[in-house]
């Protein structure tokens, strides 16, 4: 198995090349929309070493990180509701990558990445389509990756450096166009008296760390030897003791950055002159030293192999070694999460409870029967849905909103009232009449701007935006963020994040200076921030077309405190297809574990009983 491994170290120069013209606008935007939130880097073997290096690249942005193996992922449950999680795979077929992402699209992880580096690999089947995950996949310039994955932890290193420098401009990020890959000039001496130990101390701080970790697992998986990994503080915490009772039979590897330099020149010198230390100094002023250092770990994997004489890349694995690594430990696999599947109101009371950590669970699942036994007594006449993340994915039309709208018009040839409440204006309207059956448009209703103005699908004089004035709170919100583009709308003022060129912090300023003006809310969503009178409400459309609220099902996505669907949800026999509210008595979502967005839609049309014409029940 594997390949010769010096001939991955020659592939370098390629594996560089190829990443430095890769499309990173995934990585870049799915860091740019949550760098707000904790993230977590996943990872197994060599892709743990690319969630260490993901963890050291979060750090130095000033973002919140913490890397993982799938299995301590397991450990984690209330955390991940609002979190997001990048997952790394080199070939996306080993059991413990593919159960960490069904874990976390259950646990409904705010966002999820699943970074691969090769194209159709068996996990990209299993990913699901809601507004919360996001897939990439790389082609390396190589047929396949080597035993000890030097080729895909480089790949994906650059590419993550380069994702950084995009979202962020920092020229601590920016790495050269060309590289030299000149092997680094190692003292093979004393490799050799490092490798003659049993024991081996790898010692690292700052930007060293990733490649310890690496050099740590390339030392285990090939068998050059026995390593303990300390950082340099730790170490004198005690681990110095190890050495003195093994003193000829333990040796030290320091990866030492700039900003350790002292520090590891105290610790070295205060240690037996008799104890063989391999030092490896790096550059840390510049991202081009993770690098550096990474690569100074293969090299000096490559020489140890030489004074084993062994390959590295090509090692023979027992039998037992392919079935541990074959095993298939889900950590999925527990009473709460199999309970949840079994029983949707456990689910429910999951994504209330999950806010507060857990500790209202009995509490939200108590009420979360009550209010699901409320919602299959009841008879229905119609349904008010949010439009984007709920009957429709901004990003493409997909097979599920097919169906979904294949479903609405049965509806409304059963005389099913069908409401449209969104925060967009006449586009909205462009694309329904390309959905609805045209002999249904006048029975289909759409509250525009988040209810500014109401009108039937047949109405294409609805909206027009020179009915009315442009209200004076407006105009003094434009006045004060001149310097972002507003389209000028009396209805709403809508911010696209995306074209937002500002900081997590200058954002939360943005928005405390329009939430400082009179007469106005605001509605967020993933995508912008809408800014609508006091007045303007999702609701307002049972007001204009005279319908009783308690006759119909509302179903949005944002029903979350702030969500630009948490009025129309906080009203009777709400229900969301993603984020819910506090309360008891509105805004539940029973979807079943990970169906979020238009699945979540499906699987509550699914559950449709039509009774006579015009008339509707739920059934359990």
């Amino acid at each position: 198995m594997g390949k010769n491994y010096r001939k991955e170290l020659e592939n370098l120069s390629c594996i560089y090349d190829s990443a430095m013209i890769a499309d990173v606008d995934m990585l870049t935007y799915f860091l740019s929309k949550y760098r707000g939130c904790h993230l977590y880097g996943i990872g197994s073997g060599g892709s743990y070493s690319v969630a260490s290096v993901f963890e050291y690249l979060c750090i130095k942005a000033g973002l919140s990180a913490q890397k993982l193996t799938p299995l301590e992922l397991g450990q984690l449950q209330y955390q991940l509701n609002a979190a997001a999680a990048m997952l790394f795979t080199a070939g996306g077929s080993n059991n413990d990558s593919k159960n960490a992402y069904e874990y976390m699209a259950e646990l409904e992880t705010e966002g999820i990445l699943t970074c691969c580096m090769r194209l159709n690999a068996p996990i990209k089947r299993i990913q699901r389509e809601n507004a919360h995950n996001y897939y990439f996949e790389y082609k390396m310039p190589v047929a396949k990756d080597g035993y000890l994955a030097v080729e895909s932890l480089m790949s994906s290193t650059i590419l993550l450096i380069r994702a950084f420098y995009k979202m962020l401009g920092d020229e601590y990020f920016m790495l050269p166009t060309e590289r030299k890959w000149d092997n680094h000039i190692l003292d093979i001496e004393i490799i050799r008296k490092v490798m003659e130990r049993e024991s081996i101390f790898i010692l690292y701080g700052g930007i060293t760390m990733p490649a310890a970790i690496d050099l740590e697992s390339k030392f285990s998986e090939s068998s050059l030897g026995n390593t303990q990994l300390v950082d340099f503080r730790n170490f004198a915490h005690g681990r110095h003791y190890w050495i003195s009772d093994r003193r000829e039979k333990t040796a030290i590897i320091a990866l030492v950055g700039n900003s350790e330099k002292k520090l590891a020149d105290k610790t070295l010198g205060l240690l037996p002159k008799d104890i063989p230390a391999l030092r490896i100094d790096v550059n840390d002023q510049t991202v081009d030293g993770l690098i550096d250092s990474l690569q100074y770990s293969f090299e000096i994997v490559r020489e140890a192999a030489t004074v084993k004489n062994i390959d590295p890349g090509r090692p023979h694995v027992e039998e037992f070694g392919k079935k541990l690594y074959h095993l298939n430990h889900d950590i999925g696999k527990t009473s709460s999460m199999i309970n949840r599947r079994k029983d949707i109101v456990a689910m429910a009371a999951y994504r209330k409870a999950v806010k507060h950590q857990g500790v209202e669970m009995l509490e939200y699942q108590k009420y979360g029967q009550l209010y699901w036994d409320e919602l299959l007594r009841r008879r229905y006449k119609g349904i008010i849905f949010d439009y984007d993340g709920t009957l429709h994915d901004k990003n493409t039309m997909t097979e599920v909103e097919e169906r979904l709208f294949t479903k609405l018009n049965e509806f409304l040839e059963r005389e099913i009232i069908i409401g449209i409440a969104t925060g967009r204006g006449k586009s909205v309207r462009a694309e329904l009449q390309t959905k609805i059956e045209r002999r249904y448009w006048k029975n289909v209703l759409i509250a525009y701007y988040n209810g500014g103005v109401i009108g039937r699908l047949d109405d294409d004089t609805k909206p027009n935006k020179h009915e009315i004035e442009m209200p004076e709170a407006f105009s003094e919100i434009m006045r004060k963020i001149s310097f972002c583009s507003v389209e000028e709308n009396p209805y709403q003022l809508t911010l696209l994040k995306d074209e937002l060129d500002i900081s997590t912090v200058e954002f939360q300023i943005l928005k405390e200076i329009i939430l400082g003006v009179k007469d106005i809310k605001i509605m967020e969503t993933n995508h912008s921030i809408d800014i609508i009178p006091i007045k303007s409400s999702k609701r307002n459309i049972f007001i204009e077309c005279n319908l009783v609220e308690e006759e119909f099902l509302t179903i949005g996505d944002s029903g979350n405190l702030g969500g630009n669907d948490y009025e129309l949800l906080a009203g009777p026999n709400s229900l969301s297809v993603d984020n819910v509210s506090n309360a008891f008595n509105s805004c539940w979502n029973y979807a079943l574990p990970g169906s979020r967005n238009l699945e979540a839609t499906e699987y509550y049309l699914n559950m449709i009983d039509m009774q006579e014409k015009g008339i509707f029940c739920l059934k359990g």
